[in-house]
């Protein structure tokens, strides 16, 4: 859908190769969906008293205190605050403000007349948790009485009158008062010189220009007459605004160094943290890995002591099985002899007496507790127990226990 203005002077919109007339109230609609709000941010440190807002004509500066006003009462009638953060706000008793121009011939007021006695009214009823907020401080009169009497009432509103007053003014007397006293502070409203219109925003610190000059030559005031009014304004006072020009640059450009650093500390808080995540993986990985690998050790010191215990079983039936055939030899050899006792029982007995008698001799029998060598073995044993009557005693050497006679053994 297209909007143009036809010859009659009328908005008609065209769709589907229609004009359709459309009103004023609907334009305005059409208006206000294509604009979008651009927020302001408001940093008042806790020392300041009076803050003097300049900046120029159509620049926001009237809507930023309605804007501040507003908050402070939602936030005192216990509503949420319209921002995107959370919000500190000092609890005001009262909020008073002297904004618009309140002429009345009734009462014989002029607008300079009717500023003042709002504030009056507002000096008198203010406490020290007030909020006072006053639009074109000393307009109306003659800029220099203006400018005086503005900066008296600023003064007298910081000494002992209001917690916080929030002022709008184009006298540029009013902008040294930060110089001179710290209980003020200095804002102004953005403006692009590229161009020549208002941005809406703040700029903190710094003191505004009002770009009359500019302003009317964008709206379309003749150049000459422009040209003309630059003269009039005198080179001492654009060398002033040079100076603020300059200031304001160098505010803009801090303010962008400043969300860059925010930028760049964000970026490192998120890498900061994806480092402390990695650390934490890093350390579950490592805890993991050793306990792995002390259990692939327990493993296989568990399978090295059962090879160890079968090697050793293996090695102890090798030394054992070396006695079995003459263990055998000497039982064949005692049945023989005891199939033929019955016809030479007592030849036997005094046989065996006597080799008895001779290995006793010969030897000696051991003790328990004595070590004795075993041919089996080719190694010392020690006496468990001794059985004479059968010529035959019981050793241990290391971990085997070995019944053995006297003959397999040496003293």
């Amino acid at each position: 859908m297209e909007i143009k203005r036809n010859l009659q002077g009328e908005y008609v919109t065209q769709k589907a190769g229609k004009n359709i007339d459309i009103s004023s109230l609907e334009l305005k609609a059409i208006e206000l969906e294509q604009v979008k709000p651009i927020p302001v941010d408001f940093f008042i440190a806790q020392k300041t008293r009076v803050l003097v807002i300049t900046g120029p004509n159509t620049g926001g500066k009237t809507i930023c205190l309605k804007t501040i006003g507003l908050a402070a009462m939602m936030a005192k009638s216990g509503l949420h605050v319209l921002c995107s953060e959370s919000v500190q706000i000092p609890w005001f008793d009262s909020v008073f403000a002297d904004i618009g121009d309140e002429q009345s011939l009734t009462q014989s007021l002029s607008t300079f007349s009717s500023h003042l006695k709002h504030i009056s009214d507002i000096q008198s009823q203010s406490t020290s948790h007030s909020l006072v907020l006053l639009d074109e401080v000393g307009a109306g009169t003659n800029p220099h009485e203006g400018a005086a009497l503005g900066m008296s009432l600023l003064e007298s509103f910081a000494e002992t009158d209001a917690l916080l007053t929030i002022a709008t003014t184009h006298h540029g007397e009013l902008k040294t008062l930060k110089y001179s006293n710290d209980a003020f502070e200095n804002a102004c409203m953005e403006f692009d010189d590229v161009k020549l219109k208002p941005t809406y925003r703040i700029l903190w610190g710094v003191p505004g220009r009002s770009n009359a000059i500019n302003i009317a030559e964008r709206l379309g005031l003749p150049g000459k007459v422009v040209d003309n009014a630059r003269e009039l304004y005198g080179a001492a006072s654009a060398g002033i605004d040079e100076v603020i020009i300059d200031m304001e640059q160098l505010k803009q450009g801090f303010q962008k160094l400043l969300y860059e650093g925010q930028h760049h500390l964000m970026l490192s808080r998120e890498s900061y943290e994806k480092l402390l995540v990695a650390k934490r993986k890093i350390m579950e990985h490592s805890t993991d890995q050793r306990l792995r690998k002390m259990r692939e050790i327990s493993e296989a010191a568990a399978m090295a002591r059962s090879i160890l215990h079968k090697k050793v079983r293996q090695h102890r039936a090798s030394l054992v099985q070396p006695l079995q055939p003459t263990l055998t030899h000497k039982s064949q050899h005692k049945l023989e002899t005891n199939s033929q006792r019955s016809t030479d029982d007592k030849h036997q007995m005094e046989k065996r007496s006597a080799s008895f008698l001779s290995s006793s001799e010969k030897f000696g029998l051991p003790k328990v507790g004595n070590l004795v060598f075993v041919s089996s073995l080719g190694k010392k044993a020690t006496v468990l127990k001794v059985e004479p009557s059968k010529e035959e005693i019981v050793v241990q050497a290391g971990n085997m226990k070995l019944k053995l006679k006297l003959e397999d053994i040496k003293m």
